[in-house]
């Protein structure tokens, strides 16, 4: 008697691909600061000044991430994915170039910014497609990726920096992105509908679940609800303090007197912590939902801010460190698991695109604020007050998006 062997289903082989192109696209988001002490030594650029090109970048993405995000939903993610492996792969080698400011803004806010909406919005509509079971354990295998990434690209960019110069930094990440990202973009696929599949999980008809992936709202009808509004000024508030974070922690960690090293070191701590927020926030977004989910998450940061305030020594940091990274992988995991489930995976791509919207316009304005106050006040302090200002408001928030009826109630 032989035992027949089930095949890996086709879902599994696109949440790995995706876990390894978001893993890549890290190499754009997580940088930026590393690169940022750096140019402004050499060039004596401000660093409000400087930050402004990361905010560029966050408002194209998050803008042109609408259009992709209806492209996708029509067409799939592939050729979006490719496109982004093109225009970042070339954009970094371009940056290798730079001279003056104006060639920032150009290259990592206008090219990369463009390359950018190709890459997470496009991949992370896709991903729910393929499942019908373990999704939240899937989206988090999917999104634990970009924290992999996150890990391994601070201390790499860093090292590249004190071998090589910044310059050679810059080719070497563009390299990277042109050999990974490209090709795993030719095997991704829409939808298990479009390829003679059934959705992971799915006991029904084929004809069933197409009916059921139909379902949802029109993104014209989605940003009427009072729902699109909460959510997205949520995620305004949120990434307002991230990219503060992002951008700006690891300067902020030079000043307080730690090498270089260390404080690239608390960026990998923040992705570490979020590669384990992404997985466990998946088995808990299965049991608990991701509305209640997302309050807790939001309550971690309020908490690891608060504490920031009054870190003054790297090892604090890095305590700080590694409670917002677990929380901040939590949330980028129900960004997508709460738009599906507050309007469908009818537009899913074009609605998370306008959602994540409010929060690249937030990541915009805080990246060049914090900056500014600094250089005006020679502190992040005031930055950081106004973060937990935000992140409280976005806890509020949370609690009257609990309390709201998901799209099948209002059918």
């Amino acid at each position: 008697m032989t035992i027949k062997r089930e095949r890996l289903h086709y879902g599994w082989v696109m949440v790995l691909i995706a876990l390894s192109v978001l893993a890549t696209h890290a190499l754009v988001m997580y940088t930026f600061g590393v690169f940022l002490k750096p140019l402004v030594t050499e060039f004596n650029w401000d660093r409000g000044a400087l930050s402004g090109a990361n905010s560029m970048y966050m408002l194209l993405a998050g803008t042109f991430a609408i259009f992709t995000g209806r492209l996708s939903d029509k067409y799939g993610p592939r050729m979006l994915v490719t496109l982004n492996g093109l225009l970042t792969g070339i954009g970094f080698l371009a940056l290798s170039q730079i001279n003056s400011l104006w060639q920032v803004y150009l290259i990592w806010g206008l090219f990369l910014g463009i390359g950018g909406s190709c890459c997470f919005i496009p991949v992370m509509s896709t991903i729910p497609r393929w499942f019908v079971k373990k999704t939240g354990i899937a989206i988090g295998i999917t999104v634990a990726g970009f924290g992999l990434g996150a890990v391994i690209t601070p201390p790499l960019t860093q090292w590249l920096i004190s071998a090589y110069g910044w310059r050679q930094a810059f080719i070497v990440l563009g390299l990277i992105t042109f050999v990974i990202v490209i090709p795993l973009a030719q095997f991704m696929k829409h939808s298990p509908q479009r390829v003679g599949l059934k959705p992971y999980g799915e006991i029904g008809t084929l004809k069933d679940k197409q009916s059921q992936a139909a379902g949802g709202l029109s993104f014209r009808q989605a940003i009427k609800t009072s729902r699109f509004l909460v959510w997205g000024s949520i995620l305004f508030c949120f990434f307002f303090s991230v990219q503060v974070i992002v951008v700006h922690v690891v300067p902020h960690g030079i000043d307080i007197g730690s090498s270089a090293t260390a404080a690239a070191g608390i960026l990998s701590i923040i992705a570490g912590g979020s590669v384990i927020g992404r997985l466990s926030m998946g088995f808990i977004y299965d049991r608990i939902g991701s509305r209640k989910a997302l309050s807790a998450c939001l309550t971690l940061v309020a908490l690891a801010l608060i504490w920031l305030l009054f870190a003054k020594e790297i090892w604090g940091l890095y305590i700080f460190a590694g409670v917002l990274g677990l929380a901040y992988g939590g949330i980028v995991l129900l960004e997508t698991a709460l738009t599906g489930e507050l309007f469908g995976l009818k537009s899913l791509g074009m609605i998370l695109g306008g959602v994540i919207l409010f929060g690249t316009v937030g990541g915009a304005l805080g990246a060049p604020l914090a900056g500014s106050i600094f250089d005006a006040t020679g502190s992040y302090s005031l930055a950081l007050l106004i973060c937990v200002i935000l992140v409280v408001l976005a806890i509020i928030l949370s609690l009257i998006l609990l309390k709201t009826k998901g799209w099948r109630s209002t059918n």
